[in-house]
């Protein structure tokens, strides 16, 4: 039996979670964070009661980034 290697799947997992992660914070402390794609800014999309089908995450408005975030309500 062959043994796979994941390490190089593990650490590209890794560094994309702690971008992300670093993402949620700047935009959280209020501070303008641009697409890496478009340069456009990123907004936070919070969740809202009324409109169940509102996906809440960090969006730019071309939609080369989106980060899909889960609230508790």
């Amino acid at each position: 039996m062959t043994k796979l290697d994941f390490s190089a799947i593990n650490k590209s997992s890794a560094q994309s979670f702690h971008s992300h992660k670093n993402i949620i914070k700047k935009i959280g402390r209020g501070e303008t964070v641009l697409c890496s794609t478009c340069q456009q800014p990123l907004t936070l999309i919070t969740a809202q009661k009324g409109q169940p089908n509102l996906i809440p995450g960090i969006r730019c408005k071309k939609g080369c980034t989106n980060i899909e975030l889960e609230f508790a309500m």
